[in-house]
């Protein structure tokens, strides 16, 4: 009993319930023996697999044997019983930890930092000031070469944990911290760089924010920006304004020509003049014509009109959507145009437009499928009507010259349309009812139906095409 008692100190024996546990899988035994069997054991895993026992007394046990052999290996196991729902666990965790200081090299308590730090969130217990306590002692015990290492290291979660115990406890200078996160290429730590940027004189700041501005993610950028608008004096920013006019994220270029206008700039000419002289990447060219389409522009509609015809399909496919924003009493128009487009991605455009509510007929449909063949975005159009499906089929089969594969998805297509009984419902228009009692397009839809004829022709009937 003296060995139990070390082990749990003042609190009476009585305490520990006289019922009998599982050490290992058809092992049975009392609960004081299975903690006679941990006391008595060398072996740090099975150390390591009582921390993880149902029995709190076993998880104590464990903990407390760990610490006297000591080594490295029950690291993991017992920072996993910080947040333990037993108060009694928890403490000896905690003070395991903290008291393997003494025996274990501090460098290698750091991969336990993003565990610890995850447990500020934790509901059961504040275990905030313990952290600190922790972080504290783990520099103190040397630890600070391992973290700084840490910072930059492979192990993301890690890396992140450390910069922000190193932000906590000032382990780096306010630059060096800055430096870690701007060039991190992770964007929680670039946060985390751009927050420090207050703590720097003015004339050190400039640098930090102008590199800032230049980052590749979105928020950090409108970070900076905001940075900037909140200056006292940012007169000396207005280079990145400008180029804030032609960036990729929306809500930053509007912020930026807001700013600029604020002070009587013309942004509609600078973006005017700029697109016009040719330099620019079709992302920047694709930027300046919506910030353009937001100002109202004079002559916007002439601008769009000139890159819908550009040679670089990303700036055409956005000068087509940017036109029916504009123009949205002809996106009948637009849709037509785009769909006749030799690239799929501007044709897409179309395709949107139409499920918009743009209409096209079936014979530019048809032209569409002569000269592209993009079946997809045919059935996609004609899916606003029933007889519109069934006719595009037809031209499918007619001018696709589908594989295999292509004519089972058709074959299955038409099942659809067969076995949908709101096909009966409308009737076919003119050039539907033409297209569909060709008896060519007939044959080839009766081809596709197979076994479904005498159905196809029931449905044909309803709609008043007869056979």
């Amino acid at each position: 009993m003296n060995l139990i008692a070390k082990i749990f100190g003042t609190r009476s024996l009585s305490t520990i319930p006289a019922h009998t546990v599982y050490l290992q899988p058809g092992q049975s035994m009392s609960l004081l023996a299975a903690i006679e069997a941990v006391r008595s054991s060398a072996d740090q895993d099975f150390m390591a697999q009582c921390m993880s026992h149902y029995s709190g007394y076993l998880r104590e046990a464990a903990i407390s044997r760990a610490v006297e052999l000591g080594g490295d290996a029950p690291l993991e196991a017992i920072a996993k019983r910080v947040n333990d729902w037993v108060p009694e666990v928890r403490r000896a965790a905690t003070n395991a930890l903290l008291t393997l200081f003494a025996t274990v090299p501090a460098d290698h308590f750091v991969p336990l930092i993003p565990r610890l730090r995850d447990l500020m969130l934790a509901t059961r217990e504040d275990h905030r000031s313990w952290v600190f306590e922790f972080e504290r002692r783990l520099i103190e015990a040397g630890g600070t070469e391992a973290i700084v290492a840490a910072m930059t290291g492979a192990d993301f979660r890690l890396r992140r944990a450390a910069v922000l115990l190193g932000i906590d406890h000032q382990v780096l200078s306010v630059t060096e911290t800055i430096e870690i996160g701007l060039n991190s290429g992770d964007v929680v730590l670039a946060r985390s760089a751009v927050a420090l940027l207050d703590r720097l004189p003015t004339p050190d700041r400039l640098e930090y924010i102008a590199r800032a501005t230049e980052s590749s993610f979105g928020s950090i950028r409108f970070a900076a920006f905001n940075l900037i608008a909140s200056a006292d004096s940012n007169s000396g920013y207005e280079p990145f304004l400008w180029r804030a006019t032609l960036d990729p994220q929306g809500s930053l270029r509007s912020a930026a020509a807001r700013l600029l206008r604020g002070r009587g700039r013309d942004v509609i000419g600078h973006c005017t003049a700029i697109l016009h002289a040719g330099n620019l990447t079709s992302m920047q060219v694709r930027a300046a014509l919506s910030l353009l389409v937001e100002l109202r522009a004079p002559d916007t509609l002439r601008t769009l009109n000139e890159y819908a015809q550009c040679e670089r399909t990303e700036i055409r496919a956005h000068a087509v959507a940017l036109q029916a924003k504009v123009s949205p009493t002809q996106q009948d128009e637009i849709a037509s145009r785009a769909l006749l487009d030799p690239s799929r991605k501007v044709r897409k455009i179309g395709v949107r437009l139409c499920a918009r509510g743009a209409f096209v007929c079936l014979g530019l449909i048809k032209t569409m499928l002569v000269r592209h063949g993009d079946r997809h975005a045919a059935m996609t159009i004609c899916a606003r009507d029933r007889w519109d499906s069934l006719a595009c089929i037809g031209l499918i089969t007619e001018i696709c010259l589908p594989a295999h594969r292509d004519r089972l998805d058709m074959s299955q297509a038409l099942k659809r349309w067969i076995e949908d009984p709101r096909a009966a419902w409308t009737k076919p228009s003119g050039e539907q009812r033409l297209l569909i009692s060709n008896p060519e397009a007939r044959a080839r839809l009766a081809a596709l139906a197979g076994e479904r004829q005498a159905q196809l022709c029931a449905r044909l009937k309803e709609g008043g095409i007869e056979g």
